[in-house]
This record gives C-alpha cells, structure tokens and sequence, in this order.
C-alpha cells in the first residue's frame, strides 16, 4: 500500500512537471521568460520533492522505532513468559522431588516395621520350637501323632 502511495506521488510530481513545461512552451512569451519560469517551475517542483522525501524519511523513521519498541516489548514478554514457565517447571520438579522422598522415606519406615514384625515372629517361633525340643519332643504345632 505504501508502494501505491509512492508510485501516485511520484506520477503525480512527473505529470505536473510536464503538465507545467508544455504549457510554458505553448504560451506566448518571450524565450527569456520561458526560460525563466521554467527555472522556477523546476525549483519549485524540487522543493516539493525535496519536502516528500523529508516526510517520507521522517515517516520511516517514525515507523522504525514503533517496529522497534514492538520488538522490544515483545521480547519482554516473552522473557516473562519463559521465566514464568521455568518457574512452574522447577516447582513441579520439587513438588515431584519432595513426594518421591516422602514416599520413599514411608516405604523404608513401613519395611522397617514390617522387618521387626517378622523378626519378632520369627523370635517367638524359634523360642516356643526350642521349648518344644526341651520339653522332651512334644508336638510344637499342637497335632497329636498317631
């Protein structure tokens, strides 16, 4: 679109420069006058030139640092994105950490109390066997033999 613009100005500029030129050629003054406004013609189309282009640069100019604060608080907040997105990941990650631990830590303690149950047992079996090998043979597990 700012192509179309352009291209319609400088069309514009062209076609009243030589809009301005053939109808000093066809008028009816001297050859020194011609030459004359001709010269001012052409000085007159310079500046206004000159002018466009002023405001063209001063456009682009203006429309490059929008494109740059742009680019500039877009990469902000991407930044703050990304952090926000570090941050949840690392307090998952301890979250995990700290239930894997937990549980794991209750796996030891009940396998700890589980070992002791089975020693206590196992304790108490080999102690009334032994009482059974003492008193004289009898039946530990209480059947009579036939």
């Amino acid at each position: 679109m700012a192509d179309n613009k352009s291209d319609f100005l400088i069309g514009l500029l062209v076609g009243g420069a030589l809009g301005a030129a053939i109808a000093l050629l066809y008028a009816p003054q001297s050859g020194e006058e011609t030459r004359d406004t001709l010269k001012k013609k052409s000085d007159e189309i310079k500046d206004k030139a000159s002018d466009t282009y002023d405001k063209v640069k001063e456009q682009t100019a203006s429309l490059a640092a929008q494109v740059k604060d742009s680019s500039t608080s877009l990469a902000a907040t991407v930044k703050e994105s990304a952090e926000k997105v570090a941050t949840r990941v690392g307090e998952t990650v301890d979250k995990v950490k700290s239930d894997v631990e937990e549980g794991l830590a209750n796996v030891r303690t009940t396998s700890s109390v589980e070992a002791s149950h089975l020693a206590k047992n196992a304790r108490t079996e080999v102690d009334r066997l032994s009482q059974a090998v003492n008193n004289g043979g009898a039946n530990p597990v209480g059947e009579t033999t036939a």
